[in-house]
């Protein structure tokens, strides 16, 4: 029996359409599993704290490498122990993370309990082991004191001699040298302060000064 010419062209148009459809679904399907990620692969910390971190984001996986997005790390971003990280997509399915832990700078004294600052401006978990870090105390101001710790360190002053830092009421500090020598700052202060401060210590005039006052502008008053 013939067909009509209307109902051949449309027996070829469905024919045509079903192997169009069932092309871009297996190309779907090879684009997919091309790049899901089957590979984590987690660094900087011990290899027990890594397995730990990586069960954290472990959900990635079986996710398109191309469309991961930062959001899926944020989980990371918020531990205190963590500095830095950085993630690498290894095309086509492997994820490489690496931290760089935080380090303590300095211990916060608030009444009797004690906190360890890290160099990430979070307060840490961890034990205090290094008794050679600067105690600092007077403040519960986590910012202000990550601020000061930080010119501090950038200063031509030797962090490693500090040995404690006390705030007043008033948002003033002094800084106790580890060879007991107090240096009195203003309210305001700057690099440019603290590098001046450490050129005094090697003026004649102040080698044998206990205290150092910069509080009154332009002045500096000595004690020996």
């Amino acid at each position: 029996m013939r067909l009509e010419t209307g109902k051949k062209l449309n027996y070829f148009f469905y024919a045509i359409l079903i192997i169009i459809l069932t092309s871009i679904n297996n190309y779907n399907f090879n684009f997919q599993n091309t790049f899901k990620i089957e590979n984590l692969e987690v660094s900087g910390f011990s290899k027990e704290k890594n397995n730990i971190l990586k069960n954290e984001i472990k959900n990635i996986l079986g996710k398109n490498i191309l469309f991961i997005e930062k959001k899926e790390f944020v989980k990371l971003n918020n531990r205190n122990d963590i500095k830095e990280l950085s993630i690498k997509k290894i095309f086509p399915k492997k994820i490489l993370i690496h931290f760089i832990p935080a380090k303590p700078i300095c211990i916060i004294k608030i009444q009797s309990d004690i906190f360890l600052l890290g160099d990430n401006g979070k307060i840490l978990d961890y034990d205090i082991i290094d008794n050679n870090m600067p105690t600092v105390e007077g403040s519960t101001n986590v910012d202000n004191i990550f601020k000061l710790i930080n010119l501090l360190k950038s200063s031509k002053i030797d962090y490693s001699k500090i040995s404690n830092i006390s705030f007043f009421k008033s948002g003033r500090f002094d800084i106790i040298l580890k060879n007991e020598v107090v240096i009195k700052f203003p309210i305001k202060y700057s690099l440019e302060l603290f590098n001046y401060v450490s050129d005094l210590f090697n003026d004649e005039k102040f080698v044998n000064s206990k205290i150092i006052d910069l509080r009154v502008k332009n002045r500096i008053i000595k004690y020996e």
